[in-house]
Parts: C-alpha cells; structure tokens; sequence
C-alpha cells in the first residue's frame, strides 16, 4: 500500500461575518500512510490530521467538520 495522489472532490464558497466577505476552498482527498511536517504560510496557518472518525479535540471550525465528512465515500457518511 502507498500514498494516493490528491483527488479533487469538491469547491466551497461561502460569506464570512458581518462584512458578508466572500471566501473559497477547494476540497481534496487522498491516504497518507505516515504524517509529514507542516509549514504554515500566508495560505494556511495550521493543518490537523484526522482520519474522519475519531473525536476532534481543540478550536475547530463546524464548517471545517462538515467539508471534511464530505470526502467520505457516500455510503459511509
């Protein structure tokens, strides 16, 4: 078994506060088979790995939540 390439499965567009201030993501998936450093730009300030399954401790977004479940195969959400 090997990592996977990145699988393009989805986009988000959504208003943020009250300024209605629009945003964008993309959404990927793929499997890592061991966890790698992390260096945070002007992009993305930090990363979680997380196999959609167990609980999440800490600040996390519902938004973030949700999009992550929506890489799961549609039979096992």
């Amino acid at each position: 078994m090997s990592d996977t390439p990145l699988q393009f499965v989805g986009y988000a567009g959504f208003l943020l506060g009250s300024a209605q201030r629009a945003e964008y993501g993309a959404l990927f998936t793929g499997r890592a088979l061991r966890r790698r450093d992390f260096e945070a730009d002007r992009e993305i300030e930090a990363m979680r790995w997380w196999d959609l399954s167990a609980p999440l401790s800490g600040r996390v977004s519902g938004i973030d939540v949700y999009l992550a479940r929506l890489t799961l195969p549609a039979g096992s959400r």
